[in-house]
């Protein structure tokens, strides 16, 4: 993790190296991370195969980033204060 003023970027492991990641950035990917659980947790619920069901459109997890962004943002700050990525 890094700082710069008012900017925080949080270093992942890629194949390619290590990467510093803008904190918006990092939390958009963990928010579409999370949408995608949240469609996996559904299946499961209603006892169907992920491969067989119609995927959601791009729309909906738009969306979902959308509202889910913010918040999201507030425990990435939180997690990188409480020293839980390096």
């Amino acid at each position: 993790m890094k700082k710069d003023k008012n900017d925080i970027y949080i270093t992942i492991n890629t194949k390619k190296g290590k990467e510093n990641m803008h904190i918006d950035h990092f939390t958009r990917w963990m928010c579409l991370m999370e949408a995608i659980d949240v469609v996996d947790q559904k299946c499961v619920e209603w006892g169907k195969d992920i491969e067989e069901i119609d995927w959601v459109k791009p729309i909906a997890f738009q969306k979902y980033i959308n509202e889910r962004f913010h918040s999201m943002k507030h425990d990435v700050k939180t997690e990188v204060e409480l020293g839980m990525f390096d």
